[in-house]
């Protein structure tokens, strides 16, 4: 009886964190996309963007964690993520396809014009967050052979495929940003987002004990401080953000990891409330990722025909409460769809 109980406070409490995990996820996602608000102090907008740079990876984190510790075979697999993530991702596509390329406003829907349309939608996301789409699906098709692998991988395997993934990814993006040194090598397969996962599945299965949380803090804040001084001083090299900028540099991962491990330590010991109004968001935070864009459209707009400038005003105080304003509208949005029962499976 103690065993099973035991079991169960494991399972509840991994539960809790997760959801707690993808609330600060969801967030931190609306925080990164709060453009065109707030004036100065330019170090403020600085410091909330580096901030929410970890949001979206902390989803790829955890869904490493949640898919890699699964066993499924192939067909089970694939039909939960085709519901899941195809439908959502044809609904969104179209929609803003047809706000944003007015696919139909000269022809009308013809074959032709759809046609254009999903073609349109193949080569790349018709708003910029929907990119989220494209690596989670490619990432979905290889991981039955990503769960293989940590089955019967060793420890010293799995790290080996982790410091691959890091020697080709943010370090090479570093060498070939700031030096005349290019690599030839065929190695950018274990690029990517593989890494996020791999050190998803280690780190969510790992007790975090305080003596990980506080390496994890010294990690988060040595990535944020590098990530700031990126953002706020707009440091070299420009026109690559991959060395720096982007979701696999190393700086961006090193901040992501510590984030992920105090996300993960204090989801596991936070209060009831707080872990209540966290599992309600939870189920929302892929809705609210997909429709915040086009609130925030709204929010503008509506602000701007009121008399008054989106630019004006304190960014130390005027990105936070716009960001937490965003969010609500977002999740109510979402809430209300999800009551329709012919569009809850699009959020």
């Amino acid at each position: 009886m103690g065993s099973q109980q035991s079991v169960n406070t494991e399972v509840r409490n991994s539960i809790q964190w997760v959801d707690f995990a993808r609330f600060i996820g969801a967030f931190l996602v609306v925080l990164a996309h709060i453009t065109g608000w707030g004036t100065e102090p330019s170090a403020a907008g600085a410091f909330y963007y580096t901030v929410s740079r970890v949001g979206v990876p902390i989803f790829f984190l955890i869904s490493g964690y949640l898919l890699l510790t699964k066993e499924e075979d192939l067909w089970t697999f694939f039909k939960k993520r085709a519901a899941r993530i195809l439908i959502p991702f044809l609904a969104w596509s179209i929609l803003y396809d047809v706000l944003n390329s007015q696919a139909f406003a000269e022809t009308g829907v013809t074959l032709e014009a759809v046609l254009k349309m999903f073609i349109r939608i193949l080569r790349g996301p018709r708003e910029g967050h929907l990119w989220f789409f494209y690596s989670l699906i490619g990432l979905y098709l290889l991981t039955p052979i990503l769960r293989v692998f940590v089955a019967k991988a060793k420890p010293s395997e799995l790290f080996y495929y982790i410091a691959l993934w890091f020697l080709v990814a943010p370090v090479l993006y570093i060498v070939e940003g700031l030096t005349p040194l290019k690599n030839g090598f065929e190695v950018y397969y274990t690029g990517g987002y593989v890494g996020y996962f791999l050190l998803g599945f280690y780190l969510g299965k790992h007790e975090t004990t305080p003596r990980l949380v506080r390496f994890a803090l010294a990690v988060f804040l040595a990535g944020f401080l590098f990530s700031f001084a990126v953002f706020h001083f707009d440091l070299p090299p420009h026109g690559n953000e991959l060395p720096f900028r982007s979701y696999p540099s190393l700086n961006i991962i090193l901040m992501s990891l510590g984030a992920f491990v105090l996300v993960k330590a204090i989801g596991e010991k936070a209060p009831a409330p707080l872990l209540r109004f966290s599992g309600w968001v939870s189920g929302a935070s892929f809705g609210i990722y997909l429709v915040h864009p086009l609130i925030l459209r709204w929010m503008t707009a509506w602000w701007v025909s009121l008399g008054f400038d989106p630019a004006a005003g304190n960014s130390l105080f005027v990105l936070p409460v716009v960001a937490l304003i965003l969010f609500l509208l977002s999740w109510l949005l979402v809430f209300l769809v999800g009551k329709a029962p012919m569009l809850r499976s699009v959020v």
